[in-house]
């Protein structure tokens, strides 16, 4: 996201206007980002605004807060990231001036400041993280300078704890829970949780080292912590498989051979599948559903018979994702089945550009949508996410699905899907 973009965002909404002009008056006297702002008689609009921004009602007529609690608050939205000051002058339409003694004096005291954090971690990973953040001004750069301005201190204490685990899981990856590495590090279980400083400053960290943009979900952000060894949520990010095996140390693990050989659903964490090396399905192939029921439905009427398994619930997680990660690396195919709607779409399409030709899309066919095509009809507003998918069967099966109007449900092709498995 872009300055200008951020800056159109808020010159739309009137309910900014004093808050704006109050931080350039703010920023042109101290000569950074910080101060207090304070609105009296509160129009309708800044109410609006104010509990957006700090999730609080503002029944009073007065408001107050400080500047950097205010440029805090576009923190994990879409405009994270986003140069603050460079999207001041895009706001007034011109560079914002400030006394310029004042202003070589706090550059000084800034540099002076993150050059010595720099210097105690010399020549490690977080070091250039640091470095490049501060002279490219992206990454974590517009954090780091809200904290500085808001309490340097805090900032310094923060950044050692963050540089140190930075180092540790990148220079000497292992597998740990994410709380448990936090309280290494800092004594507190949660100083690296998402919705800390702690923890965004981490990931920005990370990202930087990994070559990765910032995360924009939770899903997201637990894979990047996943490839550094950091475990975090497991118990709620889990995927459920049946008929796969697994390898630990050159060893059948047995604990998925044992529910692999009975035929039983195994609901595996991103724990478990951190103690694996790789993983064996039925034929090198898996098949794997949106739909829990579909799922479910499929493993007990194979019974006893062979065959490989996955059920991905629906927006696709972590550990579903890593699993079949783990597929493919050991050459394994992925079958993909799904609803024919906007978000199973969406779904399929997001698995086809990260396996490629190793997914094959499985009955995702005009001729497979209308032999199943409900009367449920689908909103305008749900028909325009297709406009996301790239996939080419997957394009023409949005446009038909534009035209109809209708979507179309897995469950009524368990016979075929069972038909294909017990053939392949």
């Amino acid at each position: 996201m872009m300055p200008h973009e951020f800056a159109a965002y808020l010159k739309a909404n009137p309910g900014y206007q004093r808050i704006m002009k109050q931080i350039r008056e703010k920023y042109e006297s101290l000569g950074h980002l910080g101060g207090v702002i304070r609105l009296d008689k509160l129009t309708e609009n800044e109410r609006e605004v104010l509990r957006s921004l700090f999730k609080k009602n503002y029944l009073q007529k007065s408001a107050t807060f400080t500047v950097g609690k205010f440029v805090g608050a576009f923190a994990k939205t879409r405009y994270e990231g986003v140069d603050f000051e460079a999207m001041l002058s895009c706001y007034f339409g011109e560079k914002l001036n400030w006394k310029k003694e004042l202003k070589n004096q706090y550059q000084e005291e800034k540099s002076r400041y993150f050059n010595e954090i720099i210097k105690t971690f010399k020549a490690t990973p977080a070091a250039s993280w640091l470095m490049e953040s501060l002279t490219n001004r992206n990454n974590a750069y517009a954090i780091l300078n809200i904290k500085y301005n808001e309490d340097p201190e805090n900032l310094k204490k923060l950044l050692t704890q963050v540089c140190t685990g930075l180092n540790q899981c990148v220079v000497e990856p292992q597998k740990l829970r994410l709380a448990l590495f936090a309280s290494k590090i800092t004594k507190d279980p949660h100083a690296f949780d998402m919705n800390r400083d702690g923890g965004r400053l981490l990931l920005y960290g990370l990202c930087a080292y990994y070559q990765l943009n910032y995360p924009k979900n939770a899903e997201a952000q637990m894979e990047v912590l996943y490839q550094a060894g950091l475990i975090y949520d497991e118990v709620s990010n889990y995927t459920i498989g049946r008929g796969i095996k697994a390898t630990a140390k050159d060893r059948s693990h047995p604990g998925w051979a044992g529910f692999a050989e009975t035929g039983e659903p195994l609901h595996i964490s991103l724990w478990n599948i951190s103690l694996i090396d790789g993983v064996n399905c039925v034929k090198n192939r898996v098949f794997v559903f949106e739909n829990p029921t579909v799922f479910s439905e499929i493993a007990g009427l194979l019974e006893d018979q062979p065959g490989s398994l996955i059920c991905s619930a629906g927006n696709v997680k972590v550990a579903t994702l890593l699993l079949l990660d783990k597929i493919v690396l050991g050459g394994g195919e992925i079958y993909y089945g799904g609803d024919f709607d906007p978000e199973g779409l969406i779904i399929a399409d997001k698995l086809k550009k990260r396996y490629r030709e190793k997914l094959i899309l499985w009955h995702f066919t005009p001729e497979d949508y209308q032999k199943i095509l409900s009367k449920k009809k689908i909103s305008e507003a749900r028909l325009k996410k297709m406009a996301k998918v790239v996939s080419p069967e997957l394009k023409i099966m949005a446009e038909i699905i534009k035209k109809t109007g209708y979507s179309a449900y897995q469950e009524l092709m368990v016979d075929v899907y069972l038909k294909d498995i017990k053939s392949c």
